[in-house]
């Protein structure tokens, strides 16, 4: 891959900022352990009161996401009240959708005004892209990054599974906005 491949590919793929105080906390599903503790630091560092996990089953180890996450929050002292769940999704669309309704019926979309996202580094601009085609304008999205297989914007291209993952998400990104299920930032 040439360098102005890696460049352009990576300043497109690689979105995180700052937490700030916000209504809610949406964590994406995952088999990973990486984004508890990410949760977990921004919930008792007072980013946000509630977290909405969302998941359902994963194909690969057949455990709901929503589920597991939220036994391994309960066991890290999180209050149970505090924790939302959509547990139905499959894929970054359905989280969006679902969680858009049990917000909705839970809290009241009129009630939130930001929302932190817990997502991986290499999936944070497709989430964004899905949520703002999706979401309320009136919502401002604040994407939280985690680093999953240990890549990030500075190493993933060494990796080969670096690029399986990043590349792999160039290509949905540019199938889904074909499809119209997503909308560019």
């Amino acid at each position: 891959m040439a360098e102005e491949e890696i460049k352009e590919i990576t300043n497109y793929i690689f979105l995180d900022s700052e937490p700030e105080k916000a209504d809610l906390i949406l964590v994406f599903g995952t088999q990973h352990e990486e984004p508890i503790l990410k949760v977990k630091e921004l919930y008792d560092r007072g980013f946000a009161s509630r977290i909405l996990i969302s998941g359902g089953v994963n194909r690969t180890t057949k455990e709901n996401e929503a589920l597991r996450i939220k036994k391994s929050l309960l066991a890290l002292g999180i209050d149970n009240k505090d924790i939302i769940l959509e547990d139905k999704s499959t894929n970054t669309l359905e989280n969006v959708v679902f969680s858009l309704q049990v917000i909705e019926d839970t809290i009241g979309l009129k009630n939130v005004k930001k929302i932190i996202i817990i997502v991986k580094c290499y999936h944070a601009r497709r989430a964004l892209m899905t949520l703002k085609k999706h979401f309320p304008k009136s919502i401002k999205i604040i994407p939280v990054a985690y680093k999953i297989f240990g890549l990030d914007k500075n190493n993933w291209y060494l990796k080969e599974k670096g690029i399986e993952k990043v590349t792999g998400e160039w290509q949905k990104i540019s199938k889904y906005l074909a499809k119209g299920d997503i909308e560019e930032l």
